[in-house]
């Protein structure tokens, strides 16, 4: 009979357990049944349509017979750029005969101001070269002195730039002034 009484209690208390759980499954599934079907009800069923896709109209390049922006002028266009044009200030242009200073080989993008070393006579600015083979050298330079591609004169050296007077070409066969700068750690 023990045998009997333990397969009751053991099926009654299946039942209630199981009772039990189906009662919670109840409850929580209603409520996560509603959570569903209001994010459902939130999200928006259709997709935005395709951007238009406009056709490609291919470009052709007609620049062929002009000189190109890298390369070195020919001595014949660079006489011509030389000469006055009629209208032209006539004291503004760059000297061909002039010495070339070793900082005039790189533009100002390629340089950097890193520093000042003065005394009573004068400031001198440090220069240091950011590209090609001298790439982390550093120059001293001072008032007077040329640097830039642009026949650059320096004018001032300050503690935080120094200003230079470059000679540019106009495009009107012209030669006009442009101050330039080149500020310190920049």
């Amino acid at each position: 009979m023990s045998n009997q009484k333990t397969k009751f209690a053991t099926l009654l208390g299946a039942s209630l357990l199981l009772g039990t759980l189906t009662g919670c499954q109840d409850a929580g599934l209603s409520e996560l049944q509603a959570e569903v079907q209001k994010i459902k009800s939130e999200t928006p069923t259709s997709v935005p349509p395709i951007p238009e896709v406009k056709p490609y109209e291919p470009f052709t390049y007609a620049a062929n017979d002009l000189r190109s922006p890298f390369a070195q002028l020919d001595p014949e266009f660079e006489t011509r750029l030389l000469q006055i044009e009629e209208g032209c200030e006539t004291d503004i242009q760059p000297d061909p005969n002039r010495r070339k200073f070793e900082l005039e080989k790189f533009g100002l993008d390629a340089l950097q101001y890193v520093g000042l070393i003065s005394n009573r006579r004068e400031h001198r600015g440090l220069i240091k070269i950011l590209n090609g083979e001298s790439a982390g050298v550093i120059q001293s330079i001072h008032v007077g002195e040329y640097m830039g591609l642009n026949d650059g004169k320096i004018t001032k050296i300050d503690s935080d730039q120094i200003t230079i007077e470059a000679i540019v070409p106009n495009g009107r066969g012209c030669w006009e002034n442009r101050t330039q700068y080149l500020v310190l750690g920049q």
